[in-house]
């Protein structure tokens, strides 16, 4: 460490108003919470910045290509600390621009920006007294927060601090990664939380406004959900009105004040707590030369509006090249969102969740309250019906006004009730073509809240069910559909705790076969349960090649006593040990079997 820590009289000072503010956060109330997270929720879209040394060694090691993620390189190649330090002596961004950062971030209609201000690797890029390795100490001798500070102050444009809890650096910080063999013996981690809350201390003083504090690496067993409330409270003792994510601990009771599923978007709603997907817009977080598989715009335009359908945030990530400039292939695809999002923002921002939990054959719904106590729905339409015949389904408002967000002319379009499939639906005349090719926008005007006709699934004319995967409630943080083509199925089922049910309508009482189909990839496996108005059967799954390569199974058995509205549920009940996940699962049919006697000789 170059300069010295805290006096003990600071250190003393610090601990008082951590103890004085500790108090009043938990005292904050539902509506003063409502006041500091409303600009975060009517956000919807940030942008996130992933940059430091990995950046400079672009996914090589020793002149090699490194599987995996840039941002764990010393990590995954379990280089010895005196080989990466030196990284330190190339990092030299010159080209690092954040008024041009901002200004693209502002194009692309993003309302925040969140930047790693030191990850994992222990690279400071900020101007600390309490360490060497920081960009002071490398030829650039520039503080890139300072300049990130500055610019987005200055174009009003809210920024987030990104800070790793773990630090594969510094030598009070345990456990230690592989390939890391300093003995731990004088390590101190009371001494190292020190360290962070003086880096934190000055990230929170030194800068100005800071919106958001965006924690990571906290699921080393050293760091605990104590250690994470201490820290929650210690950053708002500086900026109180600043919102926190929740990667301060373990379970579902870690402190934080919004979840951060990574690389995916929840299969619905997570619950009443604020959510913000992060998402690359190639495979890896952080600059890696060799990756070039970008997302297309539309891909990220149907994110975005899937992750607002939801009531959830969507936080894109951007990695600087090792000179600091941006990719151009990301500037062309943010900029192709900003003219989206410049016709359709009203769909986006402030919007909240639509009203349906299953996905639709077409795209999904946001929504905003209207004065009259009318609602507006926002139609994402994603894939434009051949037929220019829209369908809302499931929906028993009347419809007042429909209109494309892109026809400037507001010509109305036809829509009226109908009944579909045995329940009233909006059938809306939309017109041949598309408005967007990366997604048309109508806006539907109803009167008063959403009054949803109850989605079951019926028996076909032999009496089965058939219950499709797009068609499940998911419950669970972990498990979701993926509706991409040849998939259609649920997976990510690495957790017994997470399940899936279908509301069905039972025609008859009986002896029901239960016929399963799945993918499993070698190595996984395990025990499953499928539950049918009550009664309960066990079975196995086994693998099939692939996750995507289906087996039908014949799971069993169940007698049916209760009939009429009731669910059908599967549950992974044990994964196969060594395993990831229990299966893939694309759909479950429940086959009556009728009872037939011999015919007469």
């Amino acid at each position: 460490m170059r300069r010295a820590v805290l006096t003990g009289l600071a250190v003393a000072l610090a601990a008082g108003m951590f103890l004085q503010n500790a108090v009043v956060w938990g005292e904050e109330t539902e509506a003063q919470r409502d006041r500091r997270m409303a600009w975060w929720r009517e956000a919807r879209f940030g942008m996130f910045i992933h940059f430091g040394l990995y950046s400079v060694a672009a996914g090589h090691w020793e002149g090699q290509p490194v599987k995996g993620i840039s941002s764990w390189n010393l990590h995954t190649t379990k280089a010895p600390l005196e080989k990466y330090v030196p990284l330190k002596d190339q990092f030299n961004p010159t080209k690092f621009d954040a008024e041009r950062i901002v200004r693209l971030a502002k194009a692309a209609g993003m309302k925040y920006i969140v930047i790693t201000t030191r990850h994992h690797e222990g690279f400071s890029l900020f101007d600390t007294k309490y360490s060497d390795f920081d960009v002071m100490a490398a030829p650039l001798k520039r503080d890139l927060m300072k300049e990130m500070a500055d610019a987005c102050h200055k174009h009003n444009m809210r920024l987030g601090w990104y800070y790793s809890i773990l630090d594969w650096y510094h030598p009070d910080y345990t456990p230690r990664r592989p390939g890391d063999n300093r003995p731990t013996d004088d390590a101190d981690y009371g001494r190292y939380m020190l360290f962070m809350k003086n880096q934190l201390r000055e990230l929170l003083t030194n800068y100005g406004k800071i919106d958001v504090l965006w924690f990571d690496g906290s699921w080393d067993p050293t760091f605990t959900n104590e250690m994470g409330q201490d820290l929650y409270d210690y950053v708002r003792g500086f900026q109180p009105g600043i919102i926190i994510n929740d990667r301060l601990g373990h379970g579902d009771d870690r402190p934080g004040d919004f979840g951060t599923p990574e690389q995916y978007i929840p299969s619905t709603a997570p619950g009443e707590k604020g959510w913000e997907t992060c998402m690359t817009i190639n495979d890896t977080w952080g600059f890696k030369s060799q990756d070039h598989n970008w997302k297309s715009t539309a891909t990220l335009v149907h994110m975005l509006a899937d992750c607002a359908s939801k009531g959830g945030n969507f936080l894109l990530n951007i990695g600087p090249a090792p000179d600091g400039t941006i990719p151009q292939p990301l500037v062309d695809r943010l900029e192709e969102v900003g003219r989206w999002l410049a016709v359709n923002g009203q769909s986006i921002y402030g919007t909240r969740t639509g009203p349906y939990r299953q996905p639709l054959p077409w795209g999904c719904t946001t929504s905003k309250d209207l004065d009259g106590g009318r609602v507006r729905l926002y139609l994402h339409v994603f894939d434009w019906p051949k037929d220019g015949r829209l369908v809302v389904p499931r929906i028993a408002n009347a419809p007042r006004a429909a209109r494309l967000l892109a026809d400037f002319s507001q010509k109305p379009l036809e829509a009226a009730q109908q009944e579909i499939d045995g329940a009233q639906a909006i059938c809306i005349d939309i017109g041949p073509r598309a408005s967007s090719e990366l997604d048309s926008v109508v806006a539907l005007d109803i009167e008063g809240q959403p009054e949803m006709v109850a989605f079951r699934a019926t028996a076909t004319a032999d009496g089965s069910l058939h219950l499709l995967a797009r068609d499940a409630d998911l419950h669970g943080e972990i498990i979701r559909y993926d509706g991409q083509p040849g998939r259609d199925s649920i997976g990510y089922w690495t957790r017994t705790k997470d399940w899936v049910s279908w509301p069905v309508r039972i025609p008859k009482a009986g002896t029901y076969q239960v016929e399963v189909t799945y993918g499993c990839a070698p190595g996984n496996g395990g025990a499953y349960g499928v539950e049918v108005a009550g009664e309960k059967l066990d079975a196995q799954a086994r693998e099939t090649g692939g996750w995507f390569d289906r087996a039908t199974d014949v799971a069993g058995t169940v007698d049916v006593k209760k009939t009429g509205d009731q669910s059908v549920a599967v549950r992974c009940l044990r994964i196969k040990p060594g395993g990831h996940a229990v299966f893939d699962l694309h759909k479950v049919v429940l086959r009556p079997i009728v009872d037939r006697k011999p015919e007469e000789q």
